[in-house]
Protein backbone atom coordinates (compact mmCIF):
# COMPACT_ATOMS: atom_id res chain seq x y z
CA UNK A 1 0.00 0.00 0.00
CA UNK A 2 1.66 3.01 -1.21
CA UNK A 3 1.71 6.52 1.47
CA UNK A 4 -0.75 8.43 -0.55
CA UNK A 5 -3.51 5.21 -0.21
CA UNK A 6 -2.87 5.54 3.52
CA UNK A 7 -3.38 9.07 3.74
CA UNK A 8 -7.04 8.35 1.76
CA UNK A 9 -8.15 5.73 3.72
CA UNK A 10 -7.40 7.73 7.19
CA UNK A 11 -9.00 10.85 5.53
CA UNK A 12 -11.76 8.34 4.95
CA UNK A 13 -12.00 6.81 8.84
CA UNK A 14 -11.09 10.18 10.49
CA UNK A 15 -13.95 11.83 8.42
CA UNK A 16 -16.37 9.12 8.97
CA UNK A 17 -15.83 9.29 12.83
CA UNK A 18 -17.29 12.89 12.68
CA UNK A 19 -20.18 12.10 10.39
CA UNK A 20 -21.18 9.26 12.44
CA UNK A 21 -20.50 11.45 15.56
CA UNK A 22 -22.89 13.98 13.68
CA UNK A 23 -25.41 11.53 13.21
CA UNK A 24 -24.96 10.61 17.02
CA UNK A 25 -25.64 14.04 17.99
CA UNK A 26 -28.98 13.72 15.87
CA UNK A 27 -29.89 10.76 17.43
CA UNK A 28 -30.01 8.63 14.04
CA UNK A 29 -30.38 4.88 13.74
CA UNK A 30 -27.68 2.62 12.66
CA UNK A 31 -28.37 3.23 9.36
CA UNK A 32 -28.39 7.01 9.57
CA UNK A 33 -24.86 6.57 11.20
CA UNK A 34 -23.72 4.23 8.16
CA UNK A 35 -24.91 6.55 5.67
CA UNK A 36 -23.46 9.99 7.03
CA UNK A 37 -20.12 8.18 7.61
CA UNK A 38 -19.66 7.16 4.33
CA UNK A 39 -20.97 10.12 2.78
CA UNK A 40 -18.44 12.55 5.31
CA UNK A 41 -15.80 10.17 4.36
CA UNK A 42 -15.86 9.77 0.80
CA UNK A 43 -17.61 12.67 -0.50
CA UNK A 44 -14.31 15.11 -0.90
CA UNK A 45 -12.24 12.14 -2.22
CA UNK A 46 -15.10 11.24 -4.88
CA UNK A 47 -15.49 14.91 -6.26
CA UNK A 48 -11.96 14.78 -6.86
CA UNK A 49 -11.86 11.90 -8.37
CA UNK A 50 -14.42 12.66 -11.03
CA UNK A 51 -12.66 15.97 -11.76
CA UNK A 52 -9.42 14.63 -12.44
CA UNK A 53 -10.70 11.29 -14.57
CA UNK A 54 -9.52 8.68 -12.60
CA UNK A 55 -11.96 5.83 -11.20
CA UNK A 56 -13.19 7.13 -8.45
CA UNK A 57 -11.40 5.44 -4.81
CA UNK A 58 -15.08 3.39 -3.14
CA UNK A 59 -16.17 2.57 -7.02
CA UNK A 60 -12.57 1.51 -7.51
CA UNK A 61 -11.76 -0.36 -4.09
CA UNK A 62 -15.12 -0.79 -1.91
CA UNK A 63 -12.93 -0.67 1.50
CA UNK A 64 -13.06 2.62 1.71
CA UNK A 65 -16.89 1.90 2.53
CA UNK A 66 -16.31 -1.03 4.85
CA UNK A 67 -13.69 1.40 6.67
CA UNK A 68 -16.69 4.23 7.00
CA UNK A 69 -19.22 2.00 7.94
CA UNK A 70 -16.89 0.51 10.92
CA UNK A 71 -16.02 3.70 11.72
CA UNK A 72 -20.12 4.03 11.64
CA UNK A 73 -20.53 1.38 13.73
CA UNK A 74 -17.98 1.77 16.62
CA UNK A 75 -19.08 5.41 17.11
CA UNK A 76 -22.74 4.25 17.13
CA UNK A 77 -22.01 2.03 20.12
CA UNK A 78 -19.56 4.17 21.76
CA UNK A 79 -20.03 8.02 21.44
CA UNK A 80 -22.38 7.90 24.60
CA UNK A 81 -19.23 7.80 26.49
CA UNK A 82 -17.89 10.75 25.13
CA UNK A 83 -18.25 13.81 27.41
CA UNK A 84 -18.49 16.28 24.60
CA UNK A 85 -19.36 14.93 21.19
CA UNK A 86 -19.24 18.45 20.15
CA UNK A 87 -15.85 18.96 20.69
CA UNK A 88 -14.48 15.01 19.12
CA UNK A 89 -15.87 16.41 16.20
CA UNK A 90 -14.13 19.82 16.05
CA UNK A 91 -10.88 17.79 17.03
CA UNK A 92 -11.37 14.79 14.42
CA UNK A 93 -12.23 17.72 11.86
CA UNK A 94 -9.10 19.37 12.05
CA UNK A 95 -7.18 16.21 12.22
CA UNK A 96 -9.37 14.83 9.04
CA UNK A 97 -8.81 18.03 6.48
CA UNK A 98 -4.96 17.98 7.39
CA UNK A 99 -4.45 14.66 6.55
CA UNK A 100 -7.33 15.09 3.29
CA UNK A 101 -5.94 17.67 1.71
CA UNK A 102 -2.00 15.92 1.77
CA UNK A 103 -3.77 12.86 0.38
CA UNK A 104 -6.17 14.93 -2.33
CA UNK A 105 -2.75 17.18 -3.35
CA UNK A 106 -0.52 14.25 -3.27
CA UNK A 107 -2.83 12.33 -5.94
CA UNK A 108 -3.35 15.03 -8.37
CA UNK A 109 0.51 15.50 -8.17
CA UNK A 110 1.13 11.81 -8.93
CA UNK A 111 -1.72 12.21 -11.45
CA UNK A 112 0.48 15.12 -13.27
CA UNK A 113 -1.95 17.99 -12.58
CA UNK A 114 -0.50 21.27 -12.62
CA UNK A 115 0.24 22.99 -9.11
CA UNK A 116 -2.88 25.44 -9.60
CA UNK A 117 -4.90 22.25 -9.78
CA UNK A 118 -2.87 20.11 -7.49
CA UNK A 119 -3.71 22.86 -4.39
CA UNK A 120 -7.73 23.46 -5.52
CA UNK A 121 -7.93 19.29 -5.49
CA UNK A 122 -6.04 19.63 -1.87
CA UNK A 123 -8.36 22.11 0.01
CA UNK A 124 -11.70 20.40 -2.58
CA UNK A 125 -10.87 17.08 -1.08
CA UNK A 126 -10.78 18.15 2.62
CA UNK A 127 -13.39 20.73 2.33
CA UNK A 128 -16.03 18.67 0.82
CA UNK A 129 -14.64 15.53 2.93
CA UNK A 130 -15.74 17.58 6.38
CA UNK A 131 -19.19 18.46 4.84
CA UNK A 132 -21.58 17.46 7.66
CA UNK A 133 -25.28 17.98 6.50
CA UNK A 134 -27.15 17.08 9.74
CA UNK A 135 -26.40 19.25 13.37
Amino acid sequence: MSPLELLDYASVLIFALTGALVASRAQLDVVGFAFLACLTGVGGGTLRDLLLRREVLWIADPTYLAVACGAAIAVFFTAHRLESRQRAILWLDAVALSVAVAAGAGIALAEGAPVPVILVMGVMTGCLGGLNFVG
